[in-house]
């Protein structure tokens, strides 16, 4: 056999393979201790960005809504993602760099009032273990 044949097969060798090749899998997953809470809608936030209160009804003639959002244990730079949808119809999203904290994203209508229906927002830390919270409302 030749030096090269002894290697491969030896059980060194192989671990050292098994622990590359884990480490190369697990460098293409994002995961995070990041987590949302407390995801809530308004037509205004507070000197803190944050909504007071969750609101699930708006009037046809505001001019923004406002999704706030805490953001625990995550890190510099940590994304999150608002989709804003109308029934099924996109709106739009924002990503949005933060750390820990309060983060929020705004629709504004594109004319003088939103038109009446079914709307949803959903924020998601754009990591592969985070799950989204999605919050509907309606205009009306």
């Amino acid at each position: 056999m030749t030096k090269f044949q002894v290697l491969v097969k030896s059980s060194t060798f192989k671990f050292f393979i098994a622990v590359f090749v884990a480490a190369n899998i697990f460098t293409v997953c994002s995961v995070s201790t990041a987590s949302l809470s407390d995801v809530r809608l308004c037509a205004g936030v507070n000197s803190s960005s944050e909504c007071d209160a969750d609101k699930s009804t708006f009037p046809e003639d505001v001019s923004v809504i406002y999704c706030s959002a805490k953001v625990k244990n995550a890190p510099s730079n940590t994304k999150v993602t608002f989709t804003w949808k109308y029934e099924s119809e996109s709106l739009g999203s924002a990503d949005v760099e933060t750390s820990s904290g309060i983060v929020y994203s705004t629709y504004k209508s594109p004319g003088r009032t939103l038109k009446p229906g079914k709307y949803s927002v959903t924020a998601k830390i754009n990591t592969d273990n985070s799950d989204p919270v999605t919050k509907n409302f309606t205009v009306e």
